[in-house]
């Protein structure tokens, strides 16, 4: 079976919402499986297929997604919106630093903070490593290790005597 082929039957079997099809569409990367996928986000109904999306759709890495995986920071469960989160970092829009580090703020949940830190890292600009970095005292250990990254990655190298 190709590449296209083995596109299409996986597509196929994702418009049933077929966890593993959307999966292995991420793992393909091909732009076309968004049409397919992105309507699976929307809502609250069904927070396990969000995350496998919303996972499948970093993975695709398609800017196209960016604002609506964005709109997904605002979930009602913790697990969807540090899915988004990390959809965000893996995709690498700039246009998410801001949604991110509002969430990295203000998010009651350390884990979905993390994921924020984690994709500002991700997305790698020295304005969203800036906005990491400030979070290295941070009362969440796993966000200050983020932090602690962004941190080290903005340090001035050291100059040898």
């Amino acid at each position: 079976m190709g590449p296209d082929a083995a596109f299409e039957e996986m597509n196929q079997r994702a418009q049933k919402r077929d966890k593993d099809s959307i999966e292995v569409l991420g793992k393909i990367g091909d732009d076309r499986a968004l049409e397919t996928v992105l309507p699976y986000i929307e809502g609250d109904t069904d927070p396990a297929l969000q995350k496998v999306t919303l996972k499948a759709i970093g993975e695709i890495g398609s800017d196209e997604a960016t604002q609506t995986v964005a709109d997904r920071l605002v979930a009602d469960e913790p697990e969807v919106r540090s899915a988004a989160a990390r959809a965000l970092g893996r995709i690498g829009d700039t246009r998410a630093i801001e949604p991110l580090s509002d969430l990295l703020a203000d998010d009651g949940d350390d884990n979905v903070r993390a994921s924020a830190a984690w994709s500002l890292n991700q997305i790698g600009t020295q304005s969203a490593l800036e906005r990491t970095r400030e979070y290295t005292d941070d009362r969440s250990y796993i966000v200050q290790v983020e932090a602690e990254r962004a941190a080290k990655a903005t340090a001035e190298p050291e100059t040898a005597l």
